[in-house]
């Protein structure tokens, strides 16, 4: 019997670990999506909501971070016919000690250290330039913007993860 799902290519969405991973003290985590999320792929973040489950973006200025590892229709995290999957999505903390690599960010110019927070609503889940102690900061970027060695129309963005939420007024 055929499948019914319709995975997208790997290296249309990616987080990519360019340092710091797999190592002994990596920091990841796994969880289900919550009920009713929808559309998320490898390199977005996530965060979890009141009962641990993943949603898109941050729930709350002081939710921490999370980089997804895979999309949620991968058939690592969703089962095909057939098929047997762990059923949860997994990802990186923001408190990791890596340099991650993301195709997931709003268009833009990133020099060197420019903060990260997360964009909202079409752009939902993808890194975008932020402002400091006003933003929920949740990365720092590192060497900027740069193509795929699969197709030169996918950028990645290259950063380090951080959590520095809001300064309250």
């Amino acid at each position: 019997m055929p499948g019914t799902n319709t995975p997208a290519q790997m290296f249309d969405h990616e987080l990519n670990v360019k340092k710091g991973w797999p190592a002994p003290y990596t920091l990841d985590y796994s969880a289900a999506y919550a009920d009713g999320e929808t559309g998320v792929v490898a390199g977005m973040v996530c965060s979890l909501d009141a009962n641990g489950d993943f949603v898109q973006g941050l729930s709350a200025d002081g939710a921490m971070a999370i980089f997804m590892l895979q999309s949620m229709t991968d058939l690592d995290v969703l089962s095909d016919v057939g098929n047997v999957s762990g059923g949860v999505g997994s990802g990186l903390v923001a408190v990791g000690a890596f340099e991650l690599q993301t195709t997931e960010f709003v268009a833009g110019d990133y020099p060197p250290n420019t903060p990260l927070t997360v964009a909202a609503g079409d752009n939902a889940g993808q890194l975008t330039g932020g402002t400091l102690y006003t933003d929920p900061i949740v990365g720092v970027v590192s060497s900027g913007t740069s193509t795929s060695e699969h197709d030169a129309s996918i950028s990645f963005l290259s950063f380090w993860p951080v959590w520095l939420p809001p300064v309250p007024n």
